[in-house]
């Protein structure tokens, strides 16, 4: 069977768009083109690849598999650049991750540090968003890799790797509870609470343990930063729920205090380095893929311990 990766590519943009009209404004082009490829495609093929007589792109399965191929044709000449860029010594190229804010700090800095020195050629997009959005950049191929915590089960993404480090409450060090070792979710619930949004992973991992507890998350702040989160927190205004590597350097200072939550939900979270599924990696994502693992989630699970 031949197949025309030229036409497919106007598929797969139809289906990431949503609809041919989006597509045929990203591609600049008529839509009645985008139309027509797929058509053509269709016929070539033998089997209808969308849903006809739908306003929205919807694949059949015959339309999956060809996307699938497509996908796996687009990576594997990835990694052959790669590998022709390892051999070359050109070492140039674009590599583009997404990580959570509460991994920015002077881990993941160093470790971009020596990846940018060692492959100087190479130009770097991070995007920092939470783990939901990640696991659609992920699906998309908008990013080679992502570090987020504890992310939704989806067949078509990975962890790579995976380390514990449980959620704790964060408070002012005059806080009257921040020399206890642990407090209930009861105790957590009754103080005023500046929490991440409901979007993000680690405040739907707090809202499930409240409910669980028969409890309900109320907080006076909510934010998708976790430095307004921290300041709250130092401020004495509210007590806020993450990881303690997230604030270490104030937890260091001596700021601000980690105290366990009696709950096993915020004990066994996992942040993991997810991937897409059999999406493989030239040698220079590897190494900045193992690097980050090495440096990166180490050092956030001895911040966590202390």
């Amino acid at each position: 069977m031949k197949v025309n990766d030229h036409r497919i590519h106007f598929l797969y943009e139809a289906w990431r768009s949503g609809s041919m009209r989006a597509a045929a404004d990203l591609l600049e082009i008529a839509p009645s083109s985008v139309s027509r490829q797929i058509a053509q495609l269709e016929t070539e093929i033998g089997t209808p690849l969308i849903e006809h007589g739908r306003r929205e792109i919807s694949l059949t399965d015959a339309g999956h598999a060809v996307i699938d191929y497509y996908r796996a044709r687009q990576t594997g000449l990835e990694l052959l650049e790669g590998q022709l860029l390892e051999i070359s010594t050109a070492r140039t190229g674009h590599v583009e991750i997404a990580i959570g804010e509460g991994f920015l700090g002077p881990a993941l800095y160093d470790t971009l540090d020596d990846f940018m020195d060692d492959y100087s050629g190479i130009s770097l997009t991070v995007s920092v968003t939470d783990t939901t959005k990640m696991m659609r950049l992920l699906l998309e191929d908008e990013v080679h890799f992502g570090v987020g915590f504890h992310p939704v089960s989806h067949p078509q993404i990975v962890s790579r790797y995976r380390a514990t480090v449980p959620l704790m409450a964060i408070m002012n060090t005059e806080h009257s509870l921040s020399q206890r070792r642990s407090m209930t979710m009861e105790e957590l619930c009754a103080e005023p609470l500046a929490l991440m949004g409901p979007n993000f992973r680690i405040r739907q991992m707090i809202d499930e343990a409240a409910i669980n507890n028969g409890l309900m998350i109320s907080p006076v702040v909510t934010s998708n930063s976790i430095a307004l989160l921290a300041r709250m927190a130092l401020a004495d205004r509210a007590i806020t729920v993450l990881p303690a590597f997230s604030v270490s350097a104030e937890l260091a200072s001596g700021q601000l205090s980690a105290v366990s939550i009696q709950t096993p939900q915020l004990q066994s979270v996992y942040v993991h380095l997810l991937a897409r599924r059999n999406r493989r990696f030239p040698a220079h994502l590897s190494e900045l893929a193992d690097q980050i693992r090495k440096r990166l989630l180490p050092s956030a699970l001895s911040s966590s311990n202390e």
